[in-house]
């Protein structure tokens, strides 16, 4: 298992928009699996939405770019990739919404690599329910 702090020699994400709390599972490179746990506390459910707060889809995507972006670095040669950057969201689909207080794991696996692009497909589950799925484009710079 990785931690935080460790997770943060990886990417360049910080509080408040690091999301990852562990990775548990990995396979540089080519597969990883992180958890994150959903404060209900996080200022975002006072607005969305107030009466019923749920996880905003863009931040499920960004929680699943990051496992991404630790899923590459782990196989890269100083064990960081510089900046990951998201370059396009494919196919993604939303099955069930994400609640604070959830415990929420992601999976990523590469897809395939053109060059500096890399295609992910990302699983979201939820209690070993699958909540969203889909593919990120990213691209890895300096």
């Amino acid at each position: 298992m990785m931690t935080r702090s460790e997770i943060e020699k990886m990417i360049p994400h910080r509080e408040p928009f690091l999301f990852l709390d562990n990775v548990l599972e990995l396979e540089p490179g080519t597969r990883c699996v992180a958890q994150m746990i959903v404060d209900p506390k996080n200022p975002i459910f006072a607005g969305h939405f107030p009466s019923n707060p749920i996880l905003p889809g863009v931040l499920i995507i960004e929680a699943v770019a990051q496992t991404a972006a630790v899923m590459m670095a782990s196989a890269a040669p100083e064990g960081s990739i510089g900046n990951a950057l998201l370059a396009a969201v494919n196919r993604f689909k939303f099955l069930k919404p994400i609640l604070p207080g959830h415990d929420v794991r992601m999976e990523t696996t590469k897809l395939t690599a053109a060059g500096s692009m890399f295609y992910i497909g990302g699983t979201v589950s939820v209690d070993g329910i699958t909540v969203a799925s889909g593919e990120l484009s990213v691209v890895c710079s300096g």
